[in-house]
């Protein structure tokens, strides 16, 4: 690596933009839990926070944690991603937590569910209060295109939200989701400091690896400033959003039954019908519930929301179950949802994202 007098200017941008997103008072004399798989991404969210933190007279009084997740798909290779990392977290004097999380599916969802699990019970176990991801600005571009492609609804097109609370003390926070990947990786080029390329990022059966090297592509060809395009649009999704959540969130307090009977079970809601709010806010109620419950959302389609939502407006009495699975008992004035498998629950919830070298 080089000294810090032959730093030229691309890392202090760099760095003033990783501050100037996330206040570094806000983190250093706390836990932070940041996950790098060795790509540049992660490698220079590692680095950044690592120097921002010694940026001031008064030492730390937090602490960071290298985490890596080594699903073990590559062989050798994963195995040297996570030597890598290690090495890196001991020349900058950071704690470095590892585990090999192999399973049977190698699915997309199922690899991210296992790192965010991974994730949040380091921090937990550590006392953390922040977990840190690298998202760049492309890997927000990227996931509005795969909403798209997949019907999302609005909250959809709102694209990486930049900070999300995992229960009640621990926040996951994305601080480089306005640096672009070529930025990142000038300006790790620029002081010396390598990182590891995922050779599964090219295989594009990968649907979010053929919408980053084949499909956007084409679409820079044509608009070559269309990831700062999307990337504005984005943000003006999230006003929206952030809108229509201080809705949902009033009607939860206005309609959710907090029971305290002995046939009130976790994994349980009672909700009062409503006939006259808008089915935006009903159905931004009704996600915002299952993201709280820890309820798997992945199989609940628009159909699925709109009818929850045509059930609340309605008096008819009847009896269905929901993906998850959950069950739907409106055969009273009050409607009970139970989810019926509670091992399935998934209190991360994890937004999609790319694979796992970034």
């Amino acid at each position: 690596m080089n000294n810090p007098e032959n730093i030229t200017p691309d890392w202090p941008r760099l760095l003033n933009l990783l501050s100037a997103n996330w206040d570094t008072q806000r983190w250093r004399d706390v836990g932070v839990v940041i996950g790098c798989s060795g790509g540049a991404d992660s490698v220079a969210l590692l680095r950044l926070m690592a120097e921002l933190r010694t940026q001031s007279d008064n030492p730390p009084q937090g602490f960071l944690v290298a985490a890596h997740c080594n699903h073990g798909l590559r062989g050798e290779e994963s195995d040297e991603d996570q030597k890598f990392v290690e090495q890196l977290a001991n020349q900058l004097g950071i704690r470095f937590k590892t585990v090999r999380a192999q399973s049977s599916d190698s699915s997309e969802a199922a690899l991210r569910s296992m790192r965010m699990r991974f994730l949040t019970d380091t921090a937990n176990a550590a006392g953390a209060r922040y977990i840190a991801v690298a998202h760049s600005a492309e890997d927000n571009a990227e996931t509005v295109l795969h909403h798209l492609f997949r019907g999302t609804g609005p909250a959809g097109l709102a694209g990486i939200s930049r900070a999300r609370s995992i229960g009640s003390d621990l926040v996951l926070f994305r601080p480089l989701l306005k640096a672009s990947r070529s930025e990142i990786r000038k300006a790790l080029s620029d002081v010396g400091q390598p990182w590891r390329e995922d050779s599964s990022n090219q295989q594009t059966h990968y649907q979010r690896n053929w919408i980053r090297h084949e499909l956007l592509p084409m679409i820079q060809q044509r608009y070559p400033h269309a990831i700062d395009a999307i990337n504005r649009a984005i943000s003006g999704q999230q006003e929206w959003r952030s809108l229509v959540d201080q809705l949902a969130q009033t009607w939860i307090d206005n309609h959710q039954i907090k029971t305290r009977t002995r046939e009130a079970t976790p994994n349980s809601i009672s909700l009062k019908r409503d006939h006259s709010t808008d089915r935006v806010i009903v159905i931004s109620a009704m996600q915002k519930l299952w993201t709280d419950m820890g309820w798997a959302r992945g199989a609940m389609a628009r159909d699925h929301w709109c009818r929850l939502a045509n059930t609340i407006h309605s008096q008819i009495r009847e009896r269905y179950s929901l993906p998850g699975p959950v069950d739907v008992d409106a055969t009273e004035a009050v409607i009970a949802l139970f989810c019926l498998n509670s091992r399935q629950t998934n209190p991360i919830a994890p937004e999609p994202h790319s694979t796992q070298n970034r």
